[in-house]
């Protein structure tokens, strides 16, 4: 593909990005929104909400120079194909749950599982960004993005401790994008975490154990 198409498309982005912004604040709150009462629609405002976060991340600058938020792209394409993942997973435990907020238990085996990812992979994502990407913040970008992975991965298969993994990436996300001024995306994960606490004491009230 021509270099100079590429740099056309990230400069229109780059030029567009409030708007991208706004949409994928939009996008984002409704996301939440679904996600607290465990609406499946959710997942297809969460492949659009990822794809704005992908376009702002790809296009970002510093300065007069391309600098990609290149563990926010990366998040970004996951969570389309979780999105992906969810719909499908999420349709045979809504049969299995007879419609209510189904919640699978998270065993040990795979909660062990998980605290080895984030040990191992945020170190080494924050290692790789910092001396392979022009990432400008890469240690805080690289634990969020494993934060990210492990929450998105947990609330696919519908386990309610998912939105604790949220919260904290969320934290490190806002932290982010405020450092790049893009304060559209910074109110956006906050209202992310207003929503994930909302939502972690509606599945607690309300959910149906499902055992996988």
């Amino acid at each position: 593909m021509n270099s100079s198409f590429i740099g056309d498309v990230l400069q229109w982005l780059s030029a567009h990005n409030s708007w991208i912004q706004i949409i994928s604040l939009v996008c984002g709150i409704t996301y939440m929104l679904l996600q607290i009462f465990q609406n499946k629609l959710m997942w297809y405002f969460s492949i659009m909400v990822s794809t704005a976060a992908f376009l702002i991340a790809v296009s970002n600058h510093e300065g007069a120079s391309w600098a990609p938020l290149w563990a926010q792209v990366a998040l970004n394409i996951y969570l389309i194909i979780i999105a992906i993942v969810g719909i499908f997973k999420w349709r045979k435990l809504e049969g299995e749950s007879g419609g209510k907020i189904h919640i699978v238990p998270l065993s040990r085996k795979r909660l062990l599982f998980v605290i080895a990812v984030l040990i191992v992979g945020a170190p080494v994502l924050g290692l790789v960004l910092k001396h392979f990407t022009s990432d400008p913040a890469p240690w805080i970008d690289g634990t969020s993005l494993v934060l990210s992975l492990v929450a998105a991965w947990l609330l696919s298969q519908s386990h309610i401790e998912q939105y604790l993994f949220w919260i904290a990436a969320n934290i490190l996300i806002i932290t982010v994008y405020a450092g790049q001024a893009k304060w559209f995306m910074a109110i956006m994960y906050t209202c992310y975490i207003v929503f994930c606490i909302l939502g972690y004491i509606n599945w607690k009230k309300n959910g149906v154990i499902v055992e996988q």
